[in-house]
C-alpha cells in the first residue's frame, strides 16, 4: 500500500514458465502407456475374431482365431503343421488339435502371443504336457515352476506320481525328470506333514509305484537319522564345554 500511495509499482514475483496452467494441467488425463509389441499382440489376441485372423484352432468345443503367421514363427509344431510339412495342414481353414484342453491351449496361444502367461496352478499340468507335446520347452518349465510352487502336503502324492509317469514316458529325463527329483526333495523335507495329512493317498502311492514309495521312505529315514546325529553332536558338544568351565 505504500509504494502505492508513493505512485509506484510493485514489482510482482514472476511464475515459473507453464505454471498459469496449473490447473488445466492437472485436470488433463494421463498420457497412455508406452505401446509394446507384447501387449499389442496381446491386444490383437483379445480382439479375436476380428477379421484379421487366418487359420483357427479347434481343440474340444472352442474354436481359437489365431494369425498363421506368428503360429508359424513362435512354435515348431505349427511352423509344421501350416507351413506345408508332413502334416499337410496349411491351406486348411480350421485345425483340430486332440487330447487337450480348451483352458490349457489359452494359456499356451498367449504364450506364443505375448512371450509370457499366467498359468493358473489347476491348469499347470495340462498346460505342461501340451506345452512339451507342441515343442515349447520354456512354457513346460514355466507350468512346472508353478507347480511345484503350489504343491502341499495333501496333493503332493497325486502329483509325484503324475510326475513319475510322465517322467518315464519320456525317458525319465527332460523337465519332468527335474520336477520329479524336486518333489522328492519336497517330500522328504515335509515327510513328517506328508505322513499325518495324506492319508489314503500314501497308500497309493505304496501299490502304484512301490519302487518311488520305498526310495522316499528310505530318503525320510536318512534324513531323520542325519538330524538326530547332529543334534546329538551339538548336545555333545556343549556337554564338553559345560565340563570346560
Amino acid at each position: 500500500m505504500l509504494l502505492v500511495a508513493l505512485g509506484l509499482q510493485p514489482v510482482l514475483p514472476r511464475l515459473p514458465a507453464g505454471a498459469d496452467n496449473t490447473n488445466a494441467s492437472t485436470s488433463a488425463p494421463p498420457p497412455p502407456p508406452p505401446r509394446s509389441l507384447p501387449a499389442d499382440l496381446g491386444a490383437l489376441l483379445d480382439a479375436q475374431p476380428d477379421g484379421t485372423s487366418d487359420v483357427a484352432i479347434r481343440v474340444g468345443e472352442r474354436r481359437f482365431c489365431c494369425h498363421r503367421a506368428i503360429l508359424c514363427a513362435r512354435c515348431d509344431y505349427f511352423q509344421q503343421r501350416l507351413a506345408g510339412g508332413s502334416f499337410r495342414d496349411g491351406l486348411q481353414g480350421d485345425i483340430d488339435l486332440p487330447d487337450a484342453e480348451p483352458e490349457a491351449f489359452a494359456q499356451l496361444l498367449r504364450w506364443l502371443y505375448t512371450g509370457a502367461a499366467d498359468v493358473p496352478p489347476e491348469h499347470a499340468r495340462a498346460v505342461a504336457e501340451l506345452a512339451d507335446r507342441l515343442l515349447l520347452p520354456q512354457l513346460c518349465d514355466v507350468a512346472l515352476e508353478v507347480l511345484l510352487a503350489s504343491v502341499s502336503a495333501e496333493g503332493v502324492v497325486e502329483v509325484l506320481l503324475w510326475a513319475a509317469g510322465a517322467a518315464e514316458s519320456r525317458g525319465a529325463g527332460g523337465c519332468f525328470g527335474v520336477l520329479l527329483g524336486a518333489l522328492k526333495r519336497w517330500c522328504v523335507c515335509h515327510h513328517g506333514e506328508v505322513r499325518r495329512v495324506a492319508g489314503a493317498s500314501r497308500a497309493r502311492l505304496a501299490v502304484e509305484a512301490p519302487a518311488l514309495h520305498l526310495e522316499l521312505v528310505d530318503a525320510a529315514m536318512d534324513a531323520v537319522a542325519r538330524d538326530g546325529a547332529g543334534a546329538a553332536a551339538g548336545a555333545g558338544d556343549g556337554e564338553r564345554k559345560r565340563r570346560r568351565c
